[in-house]
Protein backbone atom coordinates (compact mmCIF):
# COMPACT_ATOMS: atom_id res chain seq x y z
CA UNK A 1 0.00 0.00 0.00
CA UNK A 2 1.12 3.72 -1.07
CA UNK A 3 2.49 5.76 1.89
CA UNK A 4 0.31 8.59 0.47
CA UNK A 5 -3.02 6.40 -0.03
CA UNK A 6 -4.62 8.02 2.73
CA UNK A 7 -5.56 4.30 4.39
CA UNK A 8 -2.29 4.16 6.53
CA UNK A 9 -2.37 2.49 9.97
CA UNK A 10 -2.27 5.16 12.59
CA UNK A 11 -1.37 2.45 15.19
CA UNK A 12 2.12 0.08 14.96
CA UNK A 13 1.92 -3.00 14.69
CA UNK A 14 3.52 -5.71 17.45
CA UNK A 15 7.35 -4.56 18.40
CA UNK A 16 9.46 -4.72 20.69
CA UNK A 17 8.80 -2.41 23.47
CA UNK A 18 10.52 0.78 24.62
CA UNK A 19 12.16 -0.75 27.87
CA UNK A 20 13.38 1.65 30.63
CA UNK A 21 17.27 1.73 29.44
CA UNK A 22 16.31 3.19 26.17
CA UNK A 23 13.82 5.53 27.17
CA UNK A 24 16.31 6.80 29.69
CA UNK A 25 19.18 7.30 27.31
CA UNK A 26 16.67 9.37 25.03
CA UNK A 27 15.65 11.28 28.14
CA UNK A 28 19.18 12.16 29.71
CA UNK A 29 20.56 12.93 25.40
CA UNK A 30 17.63 15.42 25.34
CA UNK A 31 18.62 16.93 28.78
CA UNK A 32 22.16 17.14 27.84
CA UNK A 33 21.25 18.57 24.27
CA UNK A 34 19.39 21.59 25.63
CA UNK A 35 22.10 21.94 28.78
CA UNK A 36 24.54 22.15 26.00
CA UNK A 37 22.51 24.58 23.82
CA UNK A 38 21.78 26.78 26.73
CA UNK A 39 24.87 27.01 28.58
CA UNK A 40 25.60 30.43 26.29
CA UNK A 41 23.48 32.06 28.19
CA UNK A 42 25.36 31.92 31.49
CA UNK A 43 28.72 33.12 29.59
CA UNK A 44 27.52 35.74 27.35
CA UNK A 45 29.51 38.50 29.23
CA UNK A 46 32.86 36.72 29.54
CA UNK A 47 32.96 35.66 25.86
CA UNK A 48 31.58 39.19 24.43
CA UNK A 49 34.82 40.72 26.79
CA UNK A 50 37.38 37.87 25.62
CA UNK A 51 36.56 38.31 22.07
CA UNK A 52 35.11 42.24 21.68
CA UNK A 53 31.97 41.11 20.03
CA UNK A 54 29.00 43.21 19.85
CA UNK A 55 25.71 42.75 21.23
CA UNK A 56 24.51 41.53 17.02
CA UNK A 57 26.75 39.03 17.24
CA UNK A 58 25.84 37.79 20.42
CA UNK A 59 21.98 38.12 19.19
CA UNK A 60 23.46 35.78 16.60
CA UNK A 61 25.21 33.15 18.39
CA UNK A 62 22.08 32.74 20.56
CA UNK A 63 19.66 32.37 17.78
CA UNK A 64 20.14 31.89 14.04
CA UNK A 65 23.59 30.68 14.11
CA UNK A 66 21.90 27.35 16.23
CA UNK A 67 18.51 27.58 14.13
CA UNK A 68 19.75 27.73 10.43
CA UNK A 69 21.06 23.67 10.08
CA UNK A 70 18.98 22.91 12.58
CA UNK A 71 15.48 23.45 10.97
CA UNK A 72 16.98 22.79 7.56
CA UNK A 73 18.42 19.42 8.30
CA UNK A 74 15.93 17.68 10.35
CA UNK A 75 13.45 17.08 7.77
CA UNK A 76 16.00 14.86 5.75
CA UNK A 77 17.20 13.57 9.07
CA UNK A 78 13.84 12.13 10.16
CA UNK A 79 13.83 10.37 6.63
CA UNK A 80 16.55 8.31 7.67
CA UNK A 81 14.76 7.93 10.99
CA UNK A 82 11.77 6.61 8.83
CA UNK A 83 14.49 4.11 7.50
CA UNK A 84 15.52 2.66 10.95
CA UNK A 85 18.39 4.60 11.49
CA UNK A 86 17.84 5.38 14.60
CA UNK A 87 21.56 4.05 16.52
CA UNK A 88 23.53 5.64 13.75
CA UNK A 89 21.63 8.94 14.06
CA UNK A 90 22.01 9.04 17.83
CA UNK A 91 25.71 8.04 17.65
CA UNK A 92 26.70 11.11 15.26
CA UNK A 93 24.23 13.16 16.87
CA UNK A 94 25.80 13.14 20.03
CA UNK A 95 29.44 13.32 18.61
CA UNK A 96 28.88 16.19 16.60
CA UNK A 97 27.07 18.68 18.83
CA UNK A 98 30.24 17.40 21.92
CA UNK A 99 32.49 18.56 18.68
CA UNK A 100 30.99 21.68 18.64
CA UNK A 101 30.41 22.40 22.22
CA UNK A 102 34.22 21.64 22.84
CA UNK A 103 34.94 23.89 19.47
CA UNK A 104 32.89 26.63 21.18
CA UNK A 105 35.37 26.31 24.23
CA UNK A 106 38.54 26.84 22.37
CA UNK A 107 37.21 29.06 19.20
CA UNK A 108 39.39 32.33 19.23
CA UNK A 109 37.03 34.67 16.75
CA UNK A 110 33.31 35.37 16.05
CA UNK A 111 33.24 32.87 13.16
CA UNK A 112 34.73 29.65 14.46
CA UNK A 113 32.24 30.89 17.43
CA UNK A 114 29.43 31.08 14.68
CA UNK A 115 30.67 27.75 13.12
CA UNK A 116 30.54 26.32 16.60
CA UNK A 117 26.45 27.51 16.82
CA UNK A 118 25.87 26.10 13.35
CA UNK A 119 27.47 22.27 13.91
CA UNK A 120 25.63 22.25 17.34
CA UNK A 121 22.40 22.86 15.48
CA UNK A 122 23.40 20.40 12.89
CA UNK A 123 23.85 17.89 15.51
CA UNK A 124 21.32 18.81 17.63
CA UNK A 125 18.63 17.81 14.71
CA UNK A 126 18.92 14.26 14.57
CA UNK A 127 18.09 13.65 18.19
CA UNK A 128 14.37 14.38 17.84
CA UNK A 129 13.36 12.85 15.22
CA UNK A 130 15.17 9.40 15.70
CA UNK A 131 14.15 9.60 19.59
CA UNK A 132 10.53 10.53 18.17
CA UNK A 133 10.53 7.78 15.73
CA UNK A 134 12.23 5.05 18.09
CA UNK A 135 9.28 6.11 21.37
CA UNK A 136 6.43 5.71 18.60
CA UNK A 137 7.35 2.48 17.38
CA UNK A 138 8.32 0.75 21.13
CA UNK A 139 5.85 2.53 23.17
CA UNK A 140 3.36 0.14 24.54
CA UNK A 141 -0.08 0.88 23.49
CA UNK A 142 -1.97 3.63 25.97
CA UNK A 143 1.66 4.80 26.73
CA UNK A 144 3.15 6.99 24.24
CA UNK A 145 1.88 10.24 25.19
CA UNK A 146 3.23 9.42 28.85
CA UNK A 147 6.79 8.88 27.11
CA UNK A 148 6.62 11.48 24.44
CA UNK A 149 6.19 13.76 27.86
CA UNK A 150 9.14 12.49 29.78
CA UNK A 151 11.16 12.87 26.69
CA UNK A 152 10.56 16.68 26.54
CA UNK A 153 11.02 17.10 30.49
CA UNK A 154 13.88 16.21 29.65
CA UNK A 155 14.42 19.93 27.31
CA UNK A 156 12.98 21.71 30.38
CA UNK A 157 15.65 20.00 32.78
CA UNK A 158 18.30 20.56 30.61
CA UNK A 159 17.25 23.96 30.57
CA UNK A 160 17.14 24.23 34.21
CA UNK A 161 20.59 21.93 34.71
CA UNK A 162 22.39 24.61 32.40
CA UNK A 163 21.51 27.58 34.68
CA UNK A 164 21.85 25.65 38.01
CA UNK A 165 24.68 23.07 37.56
CA UNK A 166 26.27 25.37 35.19
CA UNK A 167 26.44 28.38 37.25
CA UNK A 168 27.72 26.75 39.83
CA UNK A 169 30.34 25.47 38.09
CA UNK A 170 31.35 28.57 36.69
CA UNK A 171 32.06 29.73 40.01
CA UNK A 172 33.76 27.25 41.31
CA UNK A 173 35.98 27.62 38.27
CA UNK A 174 36.27 31.44 38.63
CA UNK A 175 37.37 30.78 42.20
CA UNK A 176 40.18 28.77 41.08
CA UNK A 177 41.08 31.08 38.43
CA UNK A 178 40.03 28.85 35.51
CA UNK A 179 41.34 25.12 34.67
CA UNK A 180 44.97 24.03 33.53
CA UNK A 181 44.23 21.09 30.64
CA UNK A 182 47.06 19.09 29.64
CA UNK A 183 47.60 19.83 25.55
CA UNK A 184 45.98 23.45 26.11
CA UNK A 185 47.18 24.98 28.85
CA UNK A 186 45.49 26.91 31.11
CA UNK A 187 41.81 27.91 30.64
CA UNK A 188 39.91 30.54 31.92
CA UNK A 189 36.72 29.96 33.53
CA UNK A 190 34.11 30.20 30.55
CA UNK A 191 36.35 28.26 28.08
CA UNK A 192 36.91 25.40 30.83
CA UNK A 193 33.37 25.32 31.69
CA UNK A 194 32.69 24.19 27.60
CA UNK A 195 35.08 21.73 28.09
CA UNK A 196 33.75 20.08 30.86
CA UNK A 197 30.56 20.20 29.55
CA UNK A 198 32.02 17.36 26.87
CA UNK A 199 32.52 15.00 29.89
CA UNK A 200 28.56 13.82 30.20
CA UNK A 201 28.09 13.04 26.03
CA UNK A 202 31.24 10.19 26.36
CA UNK A 203 29.05 8.21 28.44
CA UNK A 204 25.86 9.09 26.26
CA UNK A 205 28.09 7.77 23.34
CA UNK A 206 28.64 4.62 25.23
CA UNK A 207 25.13 4.10 25.96
CA UNK A 208 23.63 5.03 22.69
CA UNK A 209 26.08 2.09 21.57
CA UNK A 210 25.33 -0.68 24.65
CA UNK A 211 21.83 0.08 24.95
CA UNK A 212 19.43 -2.42 23.00
CA UNK A 213 17.09 -0.25 21.00
CA UNK A 214 13.48 -1.34 19.23
CA UNK A 215 13.81 -2.32 16.20
CA UNK A 216 10.91 -1.28 13.52
CA UNK A 217 10.15 -1.67 10.03
CA UNK A 218 11.79 0.32 8.21
CA UNK A 219 9.20 2.80 5.72
CA UNK A 220 9.05 1.38 1.80
CA UNK A 221 9.43 5.02 0.92
CA UNK A 222 11.99 7.38 2.71
CA UNK A 223 11.93 10.61 0.82
CA UNK A 224 9.88 13.45 2.33
CA UNK A 225 7.25 13.72 -0.59
CA UNK A 226 4.74 11.05 1.04
CA UNK A 227 4.89 13.56 4.27
CA UNK A 228 4.08 16.42 2.64
CA UNK A 229 1.60 14.79 0.51
CA UNK A 230 0.01 13.28 4.06
CA UNK A 231 0.12 16.81 5.59
CA UNK A 232 -1.18 18.62 2.67
CA UNK A 233 -3.91 16.16 2.31
CA UNK A 234 -4.81 16.91 5.82
CA UNK A 235 -4.31 20.84 6.14
CA UNK A 236 -7.25 21.29 7.61
CA UNK A 237 -5.97 19.79 11.15
CA UNK A 238 -2.82 19.59 11.00
CA UNK A 239 -1.74 23.16 9.58
CA UNK A 240 -4.02 25.15 12.80
CA UNK A 241 -2.36 22.47 15.17
CA UNK A 242 1.37 23.32 13.93
CA UNK A 243 0.26 27.16 14.27
CA UNK A 244 -0.80 26.84 17.78
CA UNK A 245 2.27 24.41 18.31
CA UNK A 246 4.34 27.72 17.14
CA UNK A 247 2.35 29.79 19.32
CA UNK A 248 3.20 28.01 22.39
CA UNK A 249 6.66 27.19 21.91
CA UNK A 250 7.06 30.88 20.97
CA UNK A 251 5.79 31.59 24.51
CA UNK A 252 8.01 29.43 25.96
CA UNK A 253 11.22 30.33 23.77
CA UNK A 254 10.70 34.26 24.49
CA UNK A 255 10.13 33.07 28.52
CA UNK A 256 13.41 31.26 28.56
CA UNK A 257 15.40 33.98 26.67
CA UNK A 258 14.18 37.20 28.24
CA UNK A 259 12.14 35.65 32.08
CA UNK A 260 15.99 36.71 33.84
CA UNK A 261 16.35 39.75 32.28
CA UNK A 262 12.97 41.06 33.09
CA UNK A 263 13.77 39.89 36.95
CA UNK A 264 17.12 41.93 36.92
CA UNK A 265 15.85 45.31 35.60
CA UNK A 266 12.01 44.81 37.17
CA UNK A 267 12.57 43.50 40.73
CA UNK A 268 16.28 44.34 41.52
CA UNK A 269 18.11 41.06 41.36
CA UNK A 270 21.12 40.04 39.91
CA UNK A 271 22.17 38.37 36.88
CA UNK A 272 23.52 35.29 38.94
CA UNK A 273 20.65 35.64 41.58
CA UNK A 274 17.68 35.69 38.91
CA UNK A 275 19.63 32.74 36.88
CA UNK A 276 19.45 30.46 40.20
CA UNK A 277 16.04 31.63 40.87
CA UNK A 278 14.63 31.09 38.16
CA UNK A 279 16.63 27.56 37.11
CA UNK A 280 15.59 26.05 40.63
CA UNK A 281 11.69 27.25 39.53
CA UNK A 282 11.93 25.97 36.21
CA UNK A 283 12.90 22.63 37.65
CA UNK A 284 9.65 22.71 39.85
CA UNK A 285 6.79 23.95 36.55
CA UNK A 286 8.54 22.57 33.75
CA UNK A 287 8.79 18.50 34.55
CA UNK A 288 5.18 18.80 36.64
CA UNK A 289 3.39 20.24 33.20
CA UNK A 290 4.71 17.90 31.16
CA UNK A 291 4.28 15.35 33.05
CA UNK A 292 0.51 16.31 34.51
CA UNK A 293 -0.10 16.36 30.44
CA UNK A 294 1.52 12.98 29.10
CA UNK A 295 -0.51 11.85 31.68
CA UNK A 296 -3.92 13.19 30.67
CA UNK A 297 -3.22 12.62 26.94
CA UNK A 298 -2.51 9.18 27.35
CA UNK A 299 -6.33 8.59 28.84
CA UNK A 300 -7.99 10.23 26.40
CA UNK A 301 -5.64 8.90 23.44
CA UNK A 302 -6.87 5.25 24.64
CA UNK A 303 -10.38 6.44 24.41
CA UNK A 304 -9.33 7.18 20.13
CA UNK A 305 -9.98 10.71 21.29
CA UNK A 306 -6.99 11.87 18.40
CA UNK A 307 -8.40 15.36 18.38
CA UNK A 308 -8.41 15.77 22.25
CA UNK A 309 -4.63 16.59 21.92
CA UNK A 310 -5.14 19.65 20.04
CA UNK A 311 -8.14 20.79 22.46
CA UNK A 312 -5.42 20.25 25.15
CA UNK A 313 -2.61 22.62 23.91
CA UNK A 314 -5.63 24.79 23.70
CA UNK A 315 -6.63 24.52 26.61
CA UNK A 316 -2.82 25.13 27.74
CA UNK A 317 -2.93 27.97 25.90
CA UNK A 318 -5.54 29.67 27.27
CA UNK A 319 -4.41 28.81 31.14
CA UNK A 320 -0.36 30.71 30.47
CA UNK A 321 -2.38 33.84 29.83
CA UNK A 322 -3.49 34.51 33.86
CA UNK A 323 0.21 33.68 35.00
CA UNK A 324 1.83 35.86 32.70
CA UNK A 325 -0.32 38.73 33.54
CA UNK A 326 0.42 38.44 37.15
CA UNK A 327 4.05 38.01 36.49
CA UNK A 328 4.31 41.06 34.18
CA UNK A 329 2.49 43.60 36.88
CA UNK A 330 3.19 42.01 40.17
CA UNK A 331 5.53 44.60 42.22
CA UNK A 332 5.58 41.58 44.71
CA UNK A 333 8.66 39.79 43.88
CA UNK A 334 7.53 36.66 45.82
CA UNK A 335 3.85 37.06 44.55
CA UNK A 336 5.68 37.18 40.68
CA UNK A 337 7.87 34.48 41.32
CA UNK A 338 4.97 32.13 42.27
CA UNK A 339 3.23 33.08 38.82
CA UNK A 340 6.55 32.87 36.67
CA UNK A 341 6.49 29.05 38.29
CA UNK A 342 2.74 27.89 37.11
CA UNK A 343 3.80 30.03 33.75
CA UNK A 344 6.45 27.09 33.19
CA UNK A 345 4.20 24.58 34.59
CA UNK A 346 1.48 25.64 32.18
CA UNK A 347 3.89 26.17 29.10
CA UNK A 348 5.08 23.22 29.90
CA UNK A 349 1.96 21.37 30.00
CA UNK A 350 0.91 22.23 25.79
CA UNK A 351 4.20 20.43 24.64
CA UNK A 352 2.88 16.77 24.54
CA UNK A 353 -0.17 17.55 23.25
CA UNK A 354 1.73 19.92 20.18
CA UNK A 355 4.03 17.27 20.07
CA UNK A 356 2.47 13.87 21.17
CA UNK A 357 -0.67 15.12 19.09
CA UNK A 358 1.33 14.55 15.84
CA UNK A 359 2.58 11.34 16.37
CA UNK A 360 -1.44 10.71 17.15
CA UNK A 361 -2.23 11.78 13.79
CA UNK A 362 0.23 10.42 11.60
CA UNK A 363 0.69 7.03 10.78
CA UNK A 364 3.52 4.88 11.80
CA UNK A 365 5.52 5.00 8.39
CA UNK A 366 5.34 8.82 8.42
CA UNK A 367 6.20 9.51 11.94
CA UNK A 368 10.20 10.96 11.52
CA UNK A 369 9.53 12.61 8.76
CA UNK A 370 6.23 14.45 9.65
CA UNK A 371 7.99 14.77 13.66
CA UNK A 372 11.39 16.41 11.79
CA UNK A 373 8.94 18.48 9.66
CA UNK A 374 6.80 19.57 12.68
CA UNK A 375 9.67 20.34 15.09
CA UNK A 376 11.68 22.34 12.18
CA UNK A 377 8.92 24.35 11.26
CA UNK A 378 7.99 25.54 15.31
CA UNK A 379 11.30 26.03 16.09
CA UNK A 380 12.28 28.39 13.42
CA UNK A 381 9.37 30.36 13.50
CA UNK A 382 9.08 30.37 17.20
CA UNK A 383 13.06 30.97 17.73
CA UNK A 384 13.21 33.49 14.86
CA UNK A 385 10.35 35.81 15.98
CA UNK A 386 9.60 35.17 19.67
CA UNK A 387 12.83 36.80 21.23
CA UNK A 388 12.98 39.78 18.61
CA UNK A 389 9.79 40.80 19.05
CA UNK A 390 9.97 41.08 22.69
CA UNK A 391 13.20 43.26 22.43
CA UNK A 392 11.59 45.37 19.76
CA UNK A 393 8.65 45.87 22.28
CA UNK A 394 10.20 46.89 24.63
CA UNK A 395 12.52 49.50 22.28
CA UNK A 396 10.01 51.24 20.54
CA UNK A 397 6.63 50.78 22.86
CA UNK A 398 7.12 50.25 26.14
CA UNK A 399 11.08 51.11 26.96
CA UNK A 400 13.32 49.01 28.76
CA UNK A 401 12.25 49.36 31.89
CA UNK A 402 8.65 48.21 30.87
CA UNK A 403 9.78 44.90 30.11
CA UNK A 404 7.24 42.67 31.66
CA UNK A 405 4.17 44.90 30.05
CA UNK A 406 5.25 43.91 26.92
CA UNK A 407 6.09 40.38 27.53
CA UNK A 408 2.16 40.59 28.57
CA UNK A 409 1.15 42.22 25.72
CA UNK A 410 3.52 40.16 23.09
CA UNK A 411 1.65 36.59 24.48
CA UNK A 412 -1.79 38.43 24.22
CA UNK A 413 -0.65 38.95 20.56
CA UNK A 414 0.17 35.19 20.37
CA UNK A 415 -1.80 33.00 23.07
CA UNK A 416 -5.20 34.33 21.83
CA UNK A 417 -4.94 33.46 17.89
CA UNK A 418 -2.98 30.49 19.14
CA UNK A 419 -6.05 28.94 21.37
CA UNK A 420 -8.62 29.58 18.55
CA UNK A 421 -6.09 27.96 16.24
CA UNK A 422 -5.82 24.79 18.39
CA UNK A 423 -9.99 24.66 18.89
CA UNK A 424 -9.88 24.54 15.16
CA UNK A 425 -7.30 21.83 14.70
CA UNK A 426 -9.62 19.72 17.40
CA UNK A 427 -12.89 20.31 15.09
CA UNK A 428 -11.60 19.62 12.07
CA UNK A 429 -10.08 16.72 13.76
CA UNK A 430 -13.43 15.39 14.84
CA UNK A 431 -13.61 12.70 12.10
CA UNK A 432 -10.40 11.04 12.22
CA UNK A 433 -12.08 10.28 16.07
CA UNK A 434 -11.65 6.21 15.86
CA UNK A 435 -9.18 5.65 13.04
CA UNK A 436 -7.19 3.04 12.62
CA UNK A 437 -8.98 0.76 14.69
Amino acid sequence: MSETSGRLPLTAPARTVLGFGPLALLILAQLSAASDRFLITLVTTPVKQALGLSDAQLGLLHGSAFVILYALTMPLIGSLADRGHHRQILLASIGLWTLATLGFGLAGSFAVLFLSRLALGLGQAGLVPASLSLIAHGSAQGRMARNVSLFTAGGSLGQSFALLAGGAILAWLVLRGGLACPGLGPLPPWRALFLLACLPNLALILGAVAVRLPRAPPAARAGLKPAWTWILRRRRIYLPHFAAAACAVLMGRTLAAWGPTLYVRDHGMSPAESGMVLGGLLLIGGPLGHLSAGLLLDRVARARRRAAASRLLGFGLMAALPPAIVMAVASDRTLSLAAFTLLTAVIGFTAPPAVAGVQLLTPVSLRGRVSALFVAAVTLTASGTGPPLLGLLADTVFGAEYLGRALMVLYGLVGVPGILLAFRAARMGRPLTGAGR
